[in-house]
């Protein structure tokens, strides 16, 4: 499900210009108790939504820069049985509106509620939306108009980093204290950080430092 957010007024059609796509939880807001599972996941409720340390001052950075944004986030809980497609969109509305009350609004969300081992079957099965496939990552990209491999992709997990190479993306880990067990394996991500605020400042300083290189070169 993808959700573009009309109060910004995107650009787009610029197929030489990257974006910075985000997971949702552990990069914009805290996962949740979850005590079904006995960790943290999702929330599954408006009022255990909070916004993680430094999201607010990330996404101001990014802005500020130019760098257009999108969410995209796996959310299976539905297909799990453990709530609802509404109880999910309820979530959703409350993170826009706590981003909204600091005066951000992200343009572009998406959201794969599907899990290979669910309990509903309309939301049962493989599909592409799912990271580590790339798909939503290629939907953010065709509704904002922009060059993948010119973009990066923020998560705090190993299907973000690896839906994000697919893509073409680059990729910056946000080790969030809570998530720790969806990093497993190696990854190699181009940068890890402790918060959307420092990858901010990741992603704009290697930027800088790429196009100092690239122009560097065409002046030689």
């Amino acid at each position: 499900m993808g959700v573009t957010d009309d109060r910004v007024n995107p650009v787009r059609g610029d197929s030489q210009r990257g974006a910075v796509l985000l997971d949702r939880d552990g990069v914009v807001n805290n996962p949740a108790f979850d005590e079904r599972d006995q960790r943290f996941e999702t929330p599954l409720e408006p009022a255990d939504v909070e916004l993680a340390d430094g999201a607010i001052e990330g996404i101001r950075l990014l802005q500020s820069a130019g760098w257009p944004l999108a969410v995209v986030s796996n959310q299976p809980p539905a297909a799990k049985g453990k709530t609802t497609l509404e109880q999910l969109k309820a979530v959703h509305n409350r993170i826009v509106e706590l981003l909204a009350a600091d005066g951000v609004v992200i343009e572009e969300w998406q959201y794969c509620f599907h899990h290979p081992n669910g309990v509903v079957a309309e939301l049962t099965g493989a599909c592409d939306c799912r990271k580590p496939q790339p798909g939503m990552l290629f939907a953010a990209g065709r509704n904002l108009g922009i060059d993948l491999t010119r973009s990066w992709m923020v998560g705090d997990s190993g299907v973000d980093i690896e839906a994000g190479q697919t893509a073409g993306c680059k990729t910056v880990l946000i080790e969030h204290r809570d998530s720790a067990h969806r990093r497993i394996g190696k990854l190699e991500p181009d940068a890890r950080v402790a918060n959307l605020a420092e990858a901010a400042r990741e992603i704009m300083q290697m930027s800088d430092s790429q196009a100092k290189v690239v122009t560097d070169d065409r002046s030689t």
